[in-house]
């Protein structure tokens, strides 16, 4: 039997470098990252793909001083990462499968799948692979192909972003311009509140769906001034569709170029410009309103360059504390691997490993508490404000018991429910508080985005605060894309003329495939009953 350890000749000037197991030792994070770029920042990736280099590096080192052989090691590297990498696609593919009355979908049979692969390849490559100099020339050309697709696809999405932020060849819409009241009184103008609770139905869906009592949350509103529209919908089932539309006061297939280029996707550049520069901020921002912002976690619906920008981080012990944080992206990575199986397997072990470990879950779970915590503490800034506070909850993932303490337990119900129980608890004495610290009357328009349930994705939560007789002007099937037309309107000395409000559902995989939604004060028509 031949040992595995076998040596070759001092490398020649002309002998090509191997360098493939490099690139694929990298290749699976920079291909995520090309697959999330619209919504998850490179610098997510950062550390994933140092920590994937350096190891790329030392198991190859090491492979060449074992194997002694450098066309062997690099063809034994490159397939050992193969098997690494692909490990959790391909479970995500077949959990839950069955053949022949086998489940397939399972660990164990994966992972003794993958055990016999390994012994397979490994017999291969050291009975047939020992002079592969033309195999590994092969394998660098396929990496690098391989590299430049994603890399390509992540400059090209950055330097569009790059262009939007900057203001060179912006797509924003135009701002509605009218005969606003350039003569009102500054200090009788109201700060403008406007917050998005991510995800959260309408009391009816909430009964009907759930069995979810919401009435008493609708009363305490009510008895705090607010009006809330029994047929509330929204404009759009997508979170960047909705929001924009509403801060433009018009329809997207009216100011987007996307729609009417017929883009196949969401090209979120464009829509952080249509969020940062939006004809309502700049309509205030005329009256002499600042605009304060929080984080939110999705780069496309954060305004950074809002005159008051809130972050959670914001300090030297927070900045520290981050370094013990694990990012979306980096779980997202990690179950992409063989590491899937440590992280399921759920041992005495990998829990103590991960105990210090801030989760995505945790840190979610706490930027939404310190959201809700700063927004009472808003009222306090001097000026005039426009508020825009994106609160990411109920919107999954479900971390909060009813009294707010971390509990991630996946499920709709009762996570969802269990948010919402939470959010109710403290939009009351926070709206309260708002309304009791500002000197003039606010406004406050708390307001979903959209449904949480598939086929009710446009029943919402819709409510207003609006003092002094605005809230006559609020009807029962208002939707969010007259919400600012009838704040200015009331308060702002303007005419604007309220358009027909419209329910336009479309999924992820067809954004612009709309489909005409009729209100309904219950069980009405849903996207599935629609031709």
């Amino acid at each position: 039997m031949a040992s595995l350890k076998t040596s070759e000749p001092r490398r020649s000037s002309g002998q090509p470098w191997y360098f493939h197991p490099l690139l694929f030792g990298i290749y699976p994070i920079v291909a995520l990252l090309a697959a999330n770029i619209s919504q998850i920042r490179p610098e997510a990736a950062v550390r994933s793909f140092i920590i994937s280099l350096v190891l790329a590096v030392v198991f190859y080192g090491l492979t060449i001083l074992v194997i002694r052989n450098r066309s062997l090691s690099a063809v034994f590297t490159t397939f050992i990462f193969l098997l690494f990498y692909s490990y959790g696609h391909i479970y995500q593919l077949i959990e839950g499968q069955m053949v022949a009355g086998l489940d397939i979908g399972r660990h164990r049979f994966l992972g003794s799948l993958w055990l016999f692969l390994f012994g397979l390849g490994i017999w291969l490559i050291f009975k047939k692979a020992r002079n592969a100099q033309t195999f590994n020339s092969l394998l660098n050309t396929v990496s690098i192909i391989l590299l430049v697709l994603p890399l390509f696809q992540i400059v090209e999405f950055e330097y569009r972003a790059s262009r939007v932020k900057t203001g060179t060849n912006t797509v924003k819409a135009a701002p509605i311009t009218t005969s606003a009241g350039k003569n009102l009184e500054p200090e009788t103008l109201p700060d403008v509140y406007y917050i998005i609770l991510d995800g959260y139905s309408r009391d009816d869906i909430l009964k009907e769906l759930y069995n979810y009592d919401n009435s008493s949350f609708y009363t305490e509103l009510r008895q705090l001034g607010f009006v809330i529209p029994d047929c509330a919908q929204s404009n759009y089932a997508r979170t960047a569709l909705s929001i924009s539309s509403a801060l433009h006061m018009d329809y997207i297939q009216e100011f987007s170029t996307l729609y009417k280029q017929g883009d196949q996707s969401l090209d979120m550049p464009v829509y952080l410009d249509y969020i940062q520069n939006s004809p309502v901020r700049s309509h205030l921002k005329e009256f002499g309103y600042q605009m304060v912002a929080f984080e939110t976690g999705y780069f496309w619906n954060e305004v950074t360059d809002a005159d008051v920008y809130i972050i959670a981080n914001d300090n030297p012990l927070e900045k520290v504390k981050q370094g013990r944080d694990v990012s979306e992206f980096e779980v997202m990575y990690l179950r992409t691997t063989a590491f899937r199986t440590v992280d399921e397997l759920k041992s005495k072990f990998t829990q103590n490993l991960v105990k210090n470990i801030r989760t995505p879950e945790e840190k979610h779970h706490d930027q939404v508490i310190f959201a809700l915590d700063q927004l009472e503490q808003v009222p306090l800034l001097p000026g005039k404000k426009f508020v825009y506070a994106h609160i990411v909850a109920p919107h999954a993932p479900f971390v909060f018991s009813p009294d707010g303490r971390y509990i991630s337990t996946g499920a709709v119900n009762p996570g969802y429910l269990d948010a919402i129980s939470y959010l109710n608890s403290r939009v009351i004495p926070m709206t309260k508080s708002i309304i009791e610290n500002s000197k003039v009357p606010p406004v406050i328009i708390i307001q979903a985005d959209h449904g949480w349930d598939a086929d009710h994705r446009m029943e919402i939560l819709n409510a207003y605060y609006l003092p002094n007789g605005g809230d006559e002007l609020i009807y029962e099937t208002i939707t969010p894309v007259n919400t600012f037309r009838t704040v200015f309107n009331a308060y702002f000395g303007d005419d604007f003329e309220l358009l027909d409000d419209v329910s336009y559902f479309s999924d992820d995989e067809a954004p612009y495939a709309f489909v005409e939604i009729p209100h309904s004060c219950s069980s009405g028509k849903s996207p599935a009953d629609m031709p």
